[in-house]
């Protein structure tokens, strides 16, 4: 809770009881931000559609692999711009469009869309191997299930003395 501050995503120039002359840097895209980190799913969702946002935080704790899900969520004490009615005029759900969320450089695309439409729902999605298939020997198992009695540390703590 900001308790009325700045955030990374604030429009510049919103004023708050910490910049009372207005934002200085520019808006954050969260969206735009995971795509060209290279993130494998990536999804955005709103607050005032529970049935749609529940779908997206299915998909997204389905997803094998890093998956961010950035949520609109109006502050009714502190944000009188971007209000519930704000985002139900604006709001358009990228799968009643027939996006492809296959197609990366189309999601960049849609991740600037803002104004007077504004896009949610899945913007990409990649299945790929993930960071730990990278090691076989922890693949298929638990972290808290591997043996550790035989693992001897002493070689690495000399090293960094």
């Amino acid at each position: 809770l900001t308790t009325g501050q700045a955030t990374a995503t604030s429009q510049q120039g919103f004023k708050t009881k910490s910049t009372p002359f207005g934002s200085i840097p520019p808006q954050l895209n969260p969206i735009a931000h995971a795509l060209v980190s290279n993130g494998t799913f990536v999804a955005r969702g709103y607050a005032g559609d529970m049935k749609h946002l529940t779908g997206l935080m299915v998909e997204a704790l389905k997803h094998r692999g890093f998956a961010y899900l950035d949520v609109f969520q109006p502050c009714v004490t502190f944000n009188y711009l971007n209000t519930y009615d704000w985002f139900k005029e604006r709001l358009y759900k990228l799968e009643e469009e027939g996006h492809n969320y296959t197609d990366r450089q189309r999601a960049l695309e849609k991740s600037f869309e803002w104004g007077d439409r504004i896009p949610i729902g899945i913007f990409y999605r990649e299945e790929r191997p993930t960071y730990r298939d990278g090691f076989p020997h922890v693949k298929g198992m638990p972290l808290t299930k591997l043996r550790i009695e035989d693992v001897d540390v002493t070689p690495i703590l000399k090293s960094m003395m």
